[in-house]
């Protein structure tokens, strides 16, 4: 295998990413005392992670996800305060307009384990914080973990979010000046076997690597919410170019239902209130370590019903990291993908690259998953150990040493000839696909199909091929065609992917009326 890929394998130099991380010292690892399990579940973080025992932080809390403002204040915020504190972990001093925080921590992120409780309910803000002018609205309710990243300021207002001053920043959070702030985090699912596993393949993938395929699903929103789509056309540009391969549904209905997403690393989709499409088929289980992001405002208002709404339901397919909200953020005020996947790509961990896609803080935001967790750590290092994942970095090593598509494309084309991968061969097909180059596109997921063994691998091509006539403009052969393989594959559970595009694409008639009977 190494013969196959020397010739491309001739990058030295790379240029180091995020040279000043997060370290485990600079971790506190919160549980709820009142909870055995959530205990275990922070003890073991703690270990696998290196986290000096010292940095656990217990509090008897409420078991429950949802708690007041005043419980929060007082069963969960305060004694978090007393604690860093006693254990001297930060300093406190007054700013220049009399506001007393922090002007120096030694703590600068906080892991929350699962138990710690997970939103502030909504409830009208006081008369005094009532009387003043907020833009969204006059209720209080929040994420905790939101709430807690400004947990050593007092006095900032509860009514609107704060501006996040390490948003779209591009130096680590240690380097930063922002003293004041803290990045939280929590290791949180349906139960903690889920959390165990989030904790375990983060630390796995980052010996490997993320490699995989990434997935988008556009929404073909406008107006106002032009944005979001806007944020994944950037996280379609940017694997292109760094040779992630990607796979993008551009239609107004998300992938259908049992669509055959394998060997998904990254997902970034939006809209729909609860997990659909290929997360309705059971044997759906994205690769290990996946990052998987659905945007949806209540996407993270609950993470025990895998089948509510869409944290918890990612994370139950598998993903070791998602992003949410707790309640309606509105869309400019949510993590922005784009950034989010850029940050991450550089290096960073999931907690910085998370801080860095959201401008507010005090506000209705989430991160799941180990947060010191860096899945391309060392993605801009040509990839080295070609025994795993070889045809992913078969695809990202000729992207480094080509950057020029006419040297490209026949270069990377005989790799896929000699390794007979229908792997890189689709990562093409789209690649021209997203370039409007429609019939070399379909013969190249001609020649995917032919290369993989697969039915649901085979099938995706089909799927590729129809969505190659439907962006250009011939939707009567696409039809014939999901019609010519829908009994192929009709025995598979991905065979419903084919169905749903029928019924989208030519929709049975209405059932009939029948008069009511006199």
């Amino acid at each position: 295998m190494f013969r196959i890929l020397s010739f491309i394998f001739l990058l030295t130099a790379f240029t180091a990413a995020n040279q000043f991380p997060l370290r485990p010292g600079h971790v506190a690892v919160v549980y709820n005392s009142a909870i055995p399990e959530s205990r275990e579940l922070a003890e073991t973080y703690a270990q696998l992670r290196r986290i000096p025992a010292r940095n656990l932080v217990g509090i008897k809390m409420p078991q429950q996800q949802d708690v007041d403002r005043t419980v929060y204040e007082q069963k969960i915020r305060d004694p978090l305060r007393e604690e860093f504190t006693k254990r001297k972990w930060w300093t406190l001093a007054k700013d220049p307009n009399g506001i007393i925080l922090p002007n120096q921590s030694t703590i600068r992120c906080l892991a929350l384990m699962k138990g710690v409780p997970l939103r502030i309910r909504r409830a009208p803000l006081p008369p005094a914080e009532a009387e003043k002018k907020v833009q969204f609205g006059k209720n209080n309710e929040a994420s905790v973990d939101s709430e807690l990243s400004l947990l050593g300021v007092e006095g900032y207002p509860i009514g609107s979010a704060v501006p996040n001053r390490f948003f779209n920043k591009t130096i680590s959070f240690v380097e930063s000046p922002l003293q004041f702030m803290l990045l939280v985090g929590r290791i949180d699912a349906k139960n903690y076997e889920t959390c165990t596993r989030m904790i375990l393949d983060a630390l796995d993938t980052e010996k490997e690597g993320l490699w995989g395929r990434t997935y988008i699903d556009f929404s073909r929103k406008v107006g106002a919410y032009k944005a979001g789509d806007d944020w994944l056309e950037g996280i379609v540009k940017r694997s292109q170019k760094a040779g992630l391969p990607v796979i993008t549904d551009r239609n107004k209905d998300t992938f259908t239902t049992n669509y055959p997403m394998l060997d998904a690393s990254l997902y970034f989709g939006w809209y729909t209130t609860n997990r659909n499409g290929p997360f309705l088929n059971p044997k759906m289980k994205f690769r290990k370590g996946a990052v998987a992001v659905h945007l949806h405002s209540l996407s993270a208002a609950q993470l025990i019903n895998p089948a509510v709404n869409w944290s918890s339901a990612l994370l139950d397919r598998g993903a070791a990291a998602t992003l949410g909200n707790t309640w309606e953020p509105y869309l400019q005020m949510t993590h922005n993908f784009d950034i989010f996947h850029d940050r991450l790509l550089k290096g960073y961990s999931l907690i910085e690259s998370a801080y860095m896609a959201i401008n507010v803080l005090s506000w209705q935001g989430v991160v799941l998953g180990d947060p010191l967790y860096r899945p391309f750590i060392n993605f801009e290092k040509p990839p080295q150990d070609l025994s795993k994942s070889k045809e992913y970095k078969a695809i990202r090593l000729a992207h480094l040493q080509w950057t020029n598509p006419t040297k490209l494309t026949p270069k990377l084309r005989g790799v896929a000839d000699k390794l007979n991968s229908g792997t890189i061969y689709e990562g093409m097909g789209y690649g021209l696909l997203e370039s409007k180059q429609y019939d070399a596109a379909f013969a190249f997921f001609q020649s995917a199909r032919g290369n993989f063994t697969s039915k649901p691998d085979k099938l995706r091509q089909v799927l590729n091929q129809v969505e190659v006539l439907r962006r250009r403009g011939d939707p009567k052969k696409a039809l014939l065609m999901l019609y010519e393989w829908r009994k192929r594959y009709q025995d598979l559970p991905e065979g419903k992917a084919i169905v749903g595009l029928i019924n989208i694409m030519d929709p049975p008639p209405p059932p009939p009326t029948h008069p009511k009977k006199k």
